[in-house]
């Protein structure tokens, strides 16, 4: 079972009614408004950030950890601190039903230990002021910095990180966002359907921890490059048979009683998303 997050503007199918909307808090957001439950999905340190609004300015690590404007998360303990601050001033006294965070870069937090000493500031500041909102990490494959890489990409940093929140007794959760896992080793195009199957199988024993999932496609411009959150599971895999691997194993992925976050990252159309859902729906996979 999935519990729809609507995703910016897209629309999904009539007969999906999401209640909770996906709003950005990256660093150079400076307020939010909505008036619905809401997921907050915070800096995620892709590419460059001006860091320059009246609201960062109030927080001096969070504005001065970075690497040729790309944001150095979880830099330090201070670090943690003023985020939460950050969070809790971005969000005005509203509660979010989710946060979203991801992971630091590998050149300044070399352990999912180091990095889970630092996190526990954030989960205790947040979770003291809104006890009921979920805090979800998001793995995360590609970005301009230049230094290190994500601590968190492939299945087994995400596994090594849930022996970790298991034994440090976190609330931290996993939300698990497929096409950035298999672009970590080399995407479908890169994998042949077995090896695809075997990634997958190998992320069973993550079931229990994760709580949300990202689904989204890609798509070749007229140019020839390949655009991310763009097109459907179609135009992503590129091959049937290795789009039917991964809805298969996604249905007995989802074959428990949890329902789960389902955010459909798709920029390019309202087609795109219901194709995405099309396709998990002719799966019996449902909505809530």
């Amino acid at each position: 079972m999935l519990i729809p997050v609507k995703y910016h503007n897209r629309k999904y199918p009539i007969h999906i009614k999401p209640k909770i909307d996906e709003i950005a808090g990256h660093l150079d957001v400076h307020k939010i408004s909505t008036n619905r439950s809401f997921s907050l999905h915070t800096e995620y340190s892709y590419g460059k950030r001006k860091l320059n609004s009246e609201l960062l300015r109030t927080f001096p690590t969070l504005k001065n950890s970075h690497n040729e404007g790309v944001p150095r998360l979880w830099y330090s303990e201070q670090w943690a601190e003023e985020f939460a601050e950050f969070v809790k001033s971005l969000c005005n006294g509203k509660k979010p039903t989710l946060i979203e965070i991801h992971p630091p870069f590998s050149d300044y937090i070399e352990t999912l230990d180091r990095f889970l000493e630092v996190y526990k500031i954030f989960e205790e500041s947040i979770l003291a002021h809104s006890p009921d909102t979920r805090i979800l990490i998001e793995n995360r494959f590609g970005s301009i910095y230049k230094g290190g890489k994500f601590l968190v990409s492939r299945g087994q940093h995400l596994r090594g990180l849930c022996e970790h929140i298991y034994k440090k007794n976190l609330k931290l959760r996993i939300t698990l966002d497929f096409p950035q896992l298999l672009t970590a080793y080399g995407g479908p195009q890169g994998l042949e359907s077995q090896e695809i199957e075997n990634i997958l199988n190998r992320q069973n024993i993550l079931k229990s921890m994760t709580d949300g999932i990202h689904l989204w496609g890609k798509r070749k411009s007229k140019s020839g490059n390949t655009v991310s959150h763009s097109g459907d599971l179609n135009t992503y895999f590129e091959n049937d048979e290795k789009k039917t691997v991964f809805l298969e194993w996604l249905v007995t992925f989802l074959q428990d009683s949890k329902p789960r976050y389902f955010v459909p990252e798709v920029n390019s159309s309202d087609e795109d998303l219901e194709s995405i859902i099309k396709d998990l729906e002719d799966m019996n996979i449902k909505f809530c």
